[in-house]
């Protein structure tokens, strides 16, 4: 975990919280009908952890195959505009500390990703989630499946909050049960589920006039 210290003890620096959007405004970018489940995640993270002095929040699909990077770096940078800064994407694609948003957003490695058993250390998680948020008002975690691999389980206590991203029109309702139930058993806090890749059979054009 040392190495992850490394990595991303300058993240606060490399995102500082400035002035950032007023809510409306930010909102007011993603109208398209394809931003709706970004925004319902944004609005379950608020929701979830407006309470919490820390917010970490587990994106996580059910099954192989059903990952999709790119909503945890939407949901990021909806985040960074929102918040004006001070947000971190922590996944498997990034091996070291990188910006973008105009030093808004920043992302690093994922914990345990490179097979580390520590990463399954509740106890050693909760104190390297307190470290981050002392730099970063809000965390979110990009792991692999549920069902596909023991590192989102491992990872799920220890986040305050785990939404469950469920592919439109192909995951199977038991697959998002076993998933739902296997988070649930092992402690996460599961803030709710969105549909990702959802296809409109109707055109874009109409449901945006609805």
């Amino acid at each position: 975990m040392t190495g992850l210290y490394d990595a991303i003890a300058t993240a606060r620096a490399l995102v500082p919280a400035a002035a950032g959007l007023p809510a409306e405004a930010a909102l007011g970018a993603c109208r398209g009908i394809g931003d709706l489940p970004i925004l319902r995640l944004w609005q379950a993270v608020e929701s979830g952890l407006k309470d919490r002095p820390r917010r970490v929040v587990q994106l996580t699909a059910c099954a192989a195959g059903e990952a999709d990077p790119a909503v945890a770096v939407r949901l990021g940078r909806l985040a960074g505009r929102v918040m004006g800064g001070g947000v971190l994407v922590l996944n498997a694609v990034d091996s070291e500390t990188r910006v973008e948003e105009g030093g808004r957003l920043a992302f690093g490695p994922l914990p345990g990703r490179g097979g580390d058993a520590r990463a399954l250390d509740s106890a050693l998680l909760g104190r390297y989630w307190d470290r981050l948020s002392e730099r970063a008002g809000l965390i979110i975690l990009d792991t692999p499946p549920v069902l596909a691999s023991p590192l989102a389980l491992g990872l799920a206590p220890s986040a305050d909050g785990v939404i469950l991203l469920i592919e439109a029109e192909r995951t199977r309702e038991a697959v998002a049960a076993a998933a739902r139930d296997a988070l649930v058993r092992g402690g996460a806090n599961l803030l709710g589920a969105v549909l990702t890749k959802r296809r409109f059979h109707v055109p874009k054009r109409l449901y945006e006039m609805l």
